[in-house]
Parts: structure tokens; sequence; C-alpha cells
């Protein structure tokens, strides 16, 4: 649990990480019935259902002139009214180097209130 959990007062903390993008379609299947949140490269969409969300994100990846390296990390958690709510980072890299580089990309997920 890092300071800014512990502010918001965020309970049942659990973080997940993987290679590809396999673990979206578990967290978006956990999800169903909720809005979510979807910042791209360019746009920022919000209020969309389980399947525009999945052709956002594919219309996303296909639109890029590079092949990337995904990966994705996961932060799960019950917020202070015990809604359980969810941050999902897709993170594209360029490189096969670990380092920083200007083609690495990253979008983001998450659920709305």
């Amino acid at each position: 649990m890092n300071l800014i959990d512990l502010i918001q007062k965020r309970k049942n903390i659990i973080y997940e990480e993987s290679d590809g993008i396999n673990l979206i379609l578990k967290y978006i299947k956990k999800y169903e019935g909720r809005k979510f949140h979807f910042k791209g490269l360019k746009y920022k969409y919000s209020g969309l259902s389980n399947e525009e969300l999945l052709m956002q994100v594919q219309k996303e990846m296909d639109s890029m002139l590079i092949l990337y390296r995904y990966i994705t990390k996961v932060k799960q958690y019950t917020d202070r009214k015990g809604i359980s709510q969810c941050c999902i980072k897709i993170i594209g890299k360029a490189g096969m180097l670990s380092r920083y580089n200007m083609l690495n990309i990253k979008l983001d997920i998450k659920t709305e209130k």
C-alpha cells in the first residue's frame, strides 16, 4: 500500500501484472455492467460499456505503425464507499531494452464510480 492509497482510504488492494493484453479481458468480464474511462493516445472516452471499450482498445492498437511488446498492470481495490474499482494500464514498449524510449506508449482504463 502506498501513501495515496492510505490517504484515499482504499482497502483490499490487489496488484497484478502480465505480458500481453489477455489480462484486460479477464477484468472487463469481471466488471460487466459497469462503465469505463479510456485514455488513448489522442482521445479520451468515458461512459464506455464492455463491448465499446474492447472496440476502442482494438482500434487504438490497430492504428499504431510500430509493433509493441505489451505489458498489462492491474490495480484492483475497494474505495471508501465499499465499491470495487479497477485501474488497468497497458504499456507498449518499442525496444527490447527496459530503459526509456520516446516511442513507448501508455493507455489507461478505469472503472467509473
